[in-house]
Parts: structure tokens; C-alpha cells; sequence
């Protein structure tokens, strides 16, 4: 009797190991931070403008739903930082086996958290 192949499309139902979700969120958290770029350059062009830029660019941050995007962006900024520096890491050679990988990935997802607390706490 021939077996079929395992074959699974849903990825939704795929449980990941904590490296893969690691890495796959460093390059969603690239995506985030690179597509925000443009609205933080006309930020700092609007401010460094005029006073009335300034205070209109300082108006718009007061608001709660610009100051969630801000912290999101600044989030994930401060999670592709550590990441990233995990993966350079890994690429010189040090923590590349399966143990370290895992911690390394849980350390990486424990400063994430931290800092965007820390970034919350700051924001408000």
C-alpha cells in the first residue's frame, strides 16, 4: 500500500517553533518600520519647517491614535534592532546550535517586550 505525502495548506493550523516566529516577525517588523519611513521624514521636514509645523506636527501627536502608531513604530523598530543583532550574531558563527537558538530567540522576544513597555511608559 503507497502512503499519500503529508501535504498541509492551512498555515493557520501549523504550530511554529518560537525561532521560526521569531525570524518571521523580523521581517514583518522590516516591512512595518520601512513603509513607515515616508510619514516620519514629512514628520521631521514638517517640524524642522516653521513653528506652525511644529506645533501642528506636536498637536497631531497628542492624539491617542497617532501616539498607538508611534509607539507600534517605535515597537517594532526596537524588536527588528534585536533581532537583527541576533542574526548577525548567529551569522559569525556564535549560537547556532538548536539550544542556543532557542534561548537566544526567547531572549530576543523578553528585550522586545521590555522595551516596548518601556517605549509605552515613555509615550504616556
Amino acid at each position: 500500500m503507497k502512503k499519500k505525502p503529508f501535504s498541509n495548506f492551512d498555515l493557520l493550523t501549523i504550530r511554529y517553533p518560537l525561532t521560526a516566529v521569531i525570524s518571521i516577525l523580523h521581517r514583518l517588523s522590516g516591512l512595518f518600520v520601512f513603509l513607515l519611513i515616508p510619514f516620519f521624514l514629512w514628520m521631521l521636514q514638517t517640524v524642522t519647517h516653521s513653528q506652525t509645523g511644529y506645533d501642528h506636527v506636536h498637536a497631531m501627536l497628542m492624539k491617542p491614535g497617532i501616539k498607538f502608531i508611534v509607539w507600534l513604530s517605535l515597537a517594532a523598530f526596537g524588536y527588528h534592532f534585536v533581532a537583527g543583532f541576533r542574526h548577525l550574531i548567529m551569522d559569525i558563527g556564535i549560537g547556532e546550535s538548536l539550544a542556543m537558538a532557542r534561548l537566544t530567540a526567547a531572549l530576543t522576544l523578553m528585550f522586545s517586550i521590555i522595551w516596548a513597555i518601556l517605549i509605552g511608559i515613555w509615550l504616556w
